[in-house]
């Protein structure tokens, strides 16, 4: 059974002042639905990357929620674990915010945009990801902030366009690195991304 590692917000609960970590139901009810085991990662910052090596999952997801910068002690965590990924080799999947991420640690860049919040649509897929996608889907939206062509970083490829040319997909061509603007987690996921998920884990028959 493959182990996915998760990646948490940082939350307050109504009347308490301490902050706490968490996680959608709907990632645990989805990756149940895979056949896959949730495993959560602490914002710890950097000493998250040493819950990793403890763990030992077959991929790690950066989730999304927060835009980057709101919440420091998710940032650093994430950062030190995206590092400590590539470093090792460790598969990673971003998400929104992990697509965000993704492509500004490898030096692009983020802009804004416009009627993505809650509003699906249509993506255009290349290879080789249209073996899990086909040529085109719909997708999920939850995001105000994307990449344009010319803000991708030198090091990851496009792998989905919206219509207005937006990056809605992006992979590294030699490590087992990806990452998509939708939310596979949540209602109009879509089976081609736990394909995606078994190929960055080199279980592509799974």
């Amino acid at each position: 059974m493959m182990r996915i590692a998760l990646t948490m917000r940082v939350t307050k609960a109504p009347d308490y002042n301490d902050p706490r970590d968490s996680i959608s139901h709907d990632w645990l009810e989805r990756l149940a639905e895979w056949g896959m085991t949730p495993l959560l990662v602490a914002n710890l910052g950097a000493r998250a990357a040493a819950l990793l090596d403890d763990i030992k999952p077959d991929v790690l997801v950066l989730t999304g929620g927060d835009d980057l910068g709101e919440t420091p002690a998710r940032d650093e965590t994430e950062t030190c674990l995206l590092d400590h990924a590539i470093t090792t080799g460790l598969p990673v999947l971003g998400v929104c915010r992990g697509l965000q991420l993704i492509n500004t640690r490898l030096g692009g860049h983020l802009n804004s945009v416009e009627g993505h919040a809650a509003q699906p649509h249509a993506v255009s897929i290349a290879e080789p990801w249209r073996s899990f996608y086909g040529p085109s889907a719909t997708v999920n939206s939850f995001h105000h902030q994307g990449v344009q062509p010319d803000g991708v970083a030198a090091a990851l490829r496009v792998m989905a366009t919206d219509a207005d040319g937006n990056v809605e997909g992006l992979r590294h061509p030699e490590k087992p690195l990806a990452a998509v603007m939708w939310h596979p987690e949540r209602k109009g996921g879509l089976d081609g991304d736990r394909l995606l998920l078994s190929s960055l884990a080199g279980r592509a028959g799974s």
